[in-house]
């Protein structure tokens, strides 16, 4: 399974899927004849296909580990809000996954997180990250390919997913922006169809 999730560093359950996306299925149509095609135009047609198809066949998707940005910056449960806001400042970053000392993933902290919290309470900067963090985390392995990692961002509506490896450990992190630079530099978009 290529999708997991982590509550406190706790592999804890494989997601479901949400069922408010799953798309009702339809019966397909009957192809429609014109007769004022010619068998020799059809032909034609159908080897003009055939030899586009040779021509743009798709590369191979690639894997996540492939895309992912690394080294990911991760914190500790301990450090306090104010460091966390003071690094995501610093760095441009929106998501800080919060690790233990094996870097396992404990939860994920998100500069929205943040601002919410800001808006609602008057002092948080002293308090404990994993305080005001997201957990359980849905994490996706390494192998994956970049196909599951999109549908798995778009289907929770999430904007990151932590990369972990064999041993469940933090290898780096993938976010809606790398799609985006994969989609824009990988290849032909037969890929993602």
């Amino acid at each position: 399974m290529a999708i997991v999730v982590f509550d406190m560093g706790r592999r804890v359950e494989t997601p479901v899927s949400p069922t408010q996306f799953k798309l009702n299925k339809i019966a397909a149509t009957t192809a429609v004849h014109n007769d004022a095609i010619a068998d020799a135009d059809q032909q034609r047609h159908e080897q003009q296909l055939q030899q586009y198809r040779e021509e743009k066949r798709p590369q191979a998707v690639a894997q996540v580990r492939d895309i992912m940005s690394t080294p990911v910056r991760s914190v500790k449960q301990t450090e306090s809000i104010r460091d966390i806001w003071e690094i995501l400042q610093q760095t441009g970053l929106h998501h800080l996954p919060v690790v233990d000392n094996d870097r396992h993933v404990l939860a994920i902290i998100a500069d929205r997180d943040i601002m919410r919290q800001l808006l609602s309470k008057a002092n948080i900067w002293q308090h404990e990250v994993v305080r005001y963090a997201s957990h359980p985390v849905i994490c996706i392995r390494d192998h994956a390919d970049i196909r599951q990692a999109a549908d798995t961002l778009f289907r929770y509506r999430i904007g990151a997913l932590p990369v972990v490896d064999e041993q469940h450990r933090l290898v780096g992190i993938l976010t809606r922006s790398d799609i985006l630079r994969t989609l824009s530099h990988y290849g032909p978009l037969e890929l993602w169809a």
